[in-house]
């Protein structure tokens, strides 16, 4: 038999207080979803972002993975996207644009690259919400499929150093429940792999005003700041005037969070003032086809054919790029407000195309975390 234990009436107050502020600090914790997990430390490293459908760096991504000394690359795997056509029993959601290895035969393709080998490897899935209200009633179900098809592409594949797994989709209140489910899922089906990876996910503005996903990590996506089928936006990849009044929210955010800047450029082809789709590397220097028609705008003089897509006489192409001063600017504010003692700096994305057009000592400003 155990003996009771008698507190003199003073220790007892004492002990009741602190009971209590053990519980609030308990209830609060779980109202604000703390899902940091300390047992699975978040290096602070220069990371960046693959995003193509083919694994193969050049010489150029090479260096620049060394140059930059970068320690991290989330390597986007394959999207999510409803099945449109599908009809019963097909499926509802169908894996797409799945990441393909080709020169990947064994674990000497990595070894023979040190600065590949030495990086730590984030797979992501990128998840479109259409997908993701076609898996909401069975979230358990398309977690096991994504997580094993990830796994197996990170086995056959031989991808090294992979200890994390993210998660990215632009969720909404309408579709939060659903991907909070799907994140809960993916955890789940992790452990039961025995995978003792950090689950991650991409936190887009204007998901800092909303409840916290439950997993361990966020990257916060600071690029598509705008909207890009606007027909009178300047820049909708990046513009400080659009990023300001979501960063009030940054500081009380109850996860701890890296932060993404974007690096590339990009074409929006506008009809009659309506968005019709993206283009790349359409020549408009070519006066005979296009002419200025303000800024960051040009005019289309004639038909042209460029890959599947048509531009008509009339249309309007706006060309949108990063640039390092809104990068710079921006960044000055989320380095002074970020909660996160210890934090990485992401690019999006790893492509000689896009960080072309910044220098060596821009990059290396970008990755500084300056408080």
């Amino acid at each position: 038999m155990g003996q009771s234990i008698h507190l003199p009436r003073s220790s007892r107050a004492v002990f009741y207080l602190l009971s209590l502020i053990f519980g609030l600090v308990t209830l609060v914790g779980v109202g604000l979803n703390l899902t940091y997990r300390p047992e699975l430390p978040h290096r602070s490293v220069n990371a960046v972002y693959y995003w193509k459908t083919v694994f193969d760096p050049g010489k150029a991504e090479l260096d620049f993975i060394e140059s930059h000394d970068v320690g991290r690359i989330y390597l986007r795997m394959f999207d999510i996207v409803a099945n449109s056509g599908a009809m019963p029993p097909e499926d509802p959601v169908v894996p797409n644009a799945t990441l393909r290895f080709p020169a990947v035969e064994d674990t000497g393709y990595w070894t023979s690259r040190p600065a590949l080998a030495k990086a730590d490897y984030v797979p992501t899935v990128y998840i479109t919400v259409e997908a993701l209200r076609a898996m909401e009633q069975e979230s358990a179900l398309w977690a096991a499929k994504i997580v094993e098809r990830v796994c197996n592409m990170v086995s056959y594949n031989f991808i090294p150093n992979v200890d994390e797994f993210q998660l990215d989709c632009d969720w909404t209140e309408s579709t939060e429940q659903a991907f909070f489910d799907l994140c809960e899922s993916v955890r789940s089906e992790l452990v039961a792999r025995d995978k003792n990876y950090r689950l991650s996910s991409t936190i887009r503005l204007h998901q800092l005003a909303k409840p916290v996903p439950p997993v361990d990590f966020g990257v916060l996506m600071v690029y598509n700041t705008g909207n890009f089928a606007d027909p009178d936006a300047v820049n909708s990849i990046l513009d400080t005037e659009d990023v300001k009044p979501y960063l009030s929210n940054l500081s009380g955010y109850r996860l701890p969070l890296d932060v993404a800047y974007p690096l590339y450029t990009w074409q929006l082809l506008f009809r009659d003032r309506r968005f019709a789709g993206l283009l790349r590397d359409v020549d408009l220097t070519d006066p005979a086809d296009f002419e200025p028609a303000g800024e960051n705008r040009h005019k289309a003089l004639r038909e042209v054919v460029t890959g599947r897509t048509i531009i008509r006489k009339g249309d309007i192409v706006r060309t949108e790029k990063s640039d390092y001063k809104s990068i710079s600017s921006i960044k000055r504010i989320i380095d002074r407000h970020i909660a996160s003692p210890n934090y990485s700096m992401s690019l999006y994305h790893l492509d000689p195309g896009a960080f072309s057009s910044f220098t060596h000592d821009e990059i290396d400003s970008i990755y500084i975390c300056r408080r």
